[in-house]
């Protein structure tokens, strides 16, 4: 078991490691994922989403859902991917997006959204997701932490085990909620250079607040899920987020709205 730990991290800080610049997050980083093998990652789950769910068979939908995808992608910080955008059969009110370049819509929130605008803002912040490679980075830190607690095993600290996979849990939803804002503050920004109107972002994430307050009547008297515990931010620091990308500053009742 030692000796498997340390071959499988000695491979993680092997010449498989590489920086690069990141041109939507503005900084330096290290992957081991080259772009090569994130395309062909997100090609395999592509494939697997779309044999386990349903297009959505009306040819219009899904050519709007594309025509405004295109018109995020040429503008967005990674313009080396080839750009794939479809819509799903699904009531949810959600979308989701896979490495590589693969963006997915429900049906179920294109309903919510009024014109191509708060579209746009949905499929602009799943780009965002994808130029900031968000995905991979969460793959990788992953695979870190799993190591971390299997160098512990094999030291046969056993015992801490249980508090290195909460502080891992922790920590994952902690880089959940940092992707979810800054995709917000990228897609704003790609929304604008793409000719849209960035405020429809503010637009659907208030009907966003509104459907999210609608889901919480229906938890028992009391209980609020804690920040902590969320793999989003609460909708009003979302709203804080794309206020200060779009003016610099939210409004007063935006910062009293978050919990941060």
């Amino acid at each position: 078991m030692i000796r498997w730990a340390a071959l499988a991290l000695a491979f993680c800080l092997s010449g498989c490691v590489r920086s690069s610049f990141d041109l939507a997050t503005k900084r330096e980083g290290y992957t081991l994922t080259s772009t090569d093998k994130e395309v062909e990652m997100g090609r395999k789950l592509a494939r697997q989403v779309e044999s386990e769910l349903t297009l959505v068979a009306d040819e219009s939908v899904q050519r709007r859902v594309q025509a405004i995808g295109e018109r995020i992608a040429a503008v967005c910080d990674r313009r080396e991917l080839l750009y794939h955008f479809a819509a799903i059969h699904d009531p949810d009110v959600n979308a989701f997006s896979l490495p590589g370049g693969y963006v997915y819509v429900n049906d179920g929130l294109m309903e919510k959204t009024v014109g191509d605008d708060e579209l746009a803002a949905v499929i602009a912040h799943e780009v965002g997701h994808i130029a900031a490679r968000h995905a991979v980075k969460r793959f990788e830190v992953g695979v870190g932490l799993q190591l971390a607690q299997l160098a512990t095993l094999a030291t046969r600290r056993g015992e801490i085990i249980g508090g290195v996979s909460i502080a891992a849990q922790a920590a994952q939803l902690a880089y959940a909620r940092d992707d979810e804002l800054q995709a917000d503050r990228l897609g704003a920004k790609y929304m604008k250079a793409a000719g849209f109107d960035p405020k429809a972002m503010l637009t659907f994430l208030n009907k966003l607040d509104t459907i999210t307050q609608e889901k919480m009547r229906y938890l028992p008297r009391g209980i609020v899920r804690p920040q902590y515990a969320l793999t989003h931010p609460f909708v009003p620091e979302r709203i804080r987020a794309v206020k200060e990308a779009l003016y610099g500053v939210a409004d007063y009742i935006d910062y009293l709205n978050s919990p941060n």
